[in-house]
């Protein structure tokens, strides 16, 4: 970045924009004595105008990032953005191919890659420590929707929230497929999604319903035999959890983790052998990883281009679903 040299001055003035999907921010934030947050304003983008601003949280509903991102980049500010990027991968490029043209530092809070027991599985799985990937599965289970009510009407519609449990969860489940495997070119085979409620209980009255629940998707990488299967779900009662399973052809690999305190458990087995790492509760804050990335003037901390890839896996889900849909059938695998 040209305007900020955070290298040299660590105390960094960020704007937090969104109160409740920035409650989650505000906590990490607090763990950071290096961000200083900001009062908030009544008008976003007054705030992100603000002069001697260094940076802006953009955890608002997700149809509502382009313009706060947007006109953080153009005043060469750093960015964090929530995921999804956008609503859709068209909106998801533009902001990605903006923040290269700007030089702009821009960023995503994939909180997973953080987690002490997914970082020891992609060092297994990259370093082929179970040998050749056969088939990897991944399942991110909560409750949010498990009742017939809604927290936040904007998740509800497709064209705001950009999905239901797809965007919600399965953003940060093809994340992980991506960053876990080091394989970037995955293509959806098949997909399946489906719907509880076509109306839920808002808090001002009735909300119309027009994205998934819960999602199953079919994926493999260009030009190899493996598979890889991604399920997501916000209506399973009382669960919150996290279960990513990867079979090589020297052994497997298990992590089973608890999405509320990020404690976690590995299991790894090869040649006969079975070794079990347990690991604590666990913020996941990717704050600190940004704060070390200023101060070594390194991006490590997830980019746009890591939020954009997401999304077009999610996207390509979409249009694998009403494919299937439309035809009467579940899309079969290539």
């Amino acid at each position: 970045m040209t305007g900020h040299s955070f290298e040299r001055n660590p105390q960094v003035d960020m704007a937090l924009i969104g109160s409740g999907r920035g409650a989650r921010h505000a906590e990490w934030l607090t763990e950071c004595p290096g961000f200083t947050v900001l009062e908030p304003d009544t008008d976003p983008l007054a705030l992100i105008r603000r002069e001697g601003l260094d940076a802006v949280v953009v955890a608002t509903p997700t149809h509502a990032h382009a313009e706060l991102v947007t006109e953080a980049l153009r005043r060469d500010l750093l960015v964090v953005c929530e995921t999804p990027l956008a609503p859709g991968a068209p909106a998801a490029l533009g902001l990605a191919e903006l923040a290269a043209s700007l030089h702009g530092r821009a960023h995503v809070p994939f909180q997973w890659r953080e987690n002490p027991a997914l970082q020891s599985a992609r060092s297994s799985l990259l370093h082929g420590a179970i040998g050749e990937l056969v088939a990897l599965d991944i399942a991110l289970d909560d409750d949010s929707h498990a009742g017939p009510g809604t927290p936040s009407p904007w998740r509800e519609s497709r064209e705001s929230a950009g999905g239901g449990a797809l965007a919600d969860l399965g953003c940060h489940a093809f994340d992980l497929l991506l960053w876990t495997t080091g394989v970037s070119t995955w293509e959806v085979t098949s997909a399946w999604l489906h719907r509880v409620h076509d109306s839920r209980r808002g808090p001002d009255g009735p909300v119309d319903v027009d994205v998934d629940d819960v999602a199953q998707v079919e994926l493999a990488p260009l030009g190899h035999p493996a598979r890889a299967r991604v399920m997501v779900s916000r209506i399973t009662p009382e669960r919150r959890k996290l279960e990513f399973s990867a079979l090589g052809t020297r052994g497997t690999l298990r992590v089973v983790a608890d999405t509320r305190d990020g404690s976690a458990v590995l299991t790894l087995t090869t040649g006969g052998r079975t070794r079990q790492e347990q690991t604590g509760p666990h913020p996941m804050n990717p704050y600190r990883r940004l704060a070390d990335d200023l101060a070594t003037g390194t991006v490590t901390l997830a980019t746009f281009d890591d939020g954009l890839a997401a999304v077009n896996l999610m996207d390509a889900a979409y249009r694998r679903a009403t494919e299937a849909h439309r035809t009467g059938h579940v899309a079969e695998d290539r």
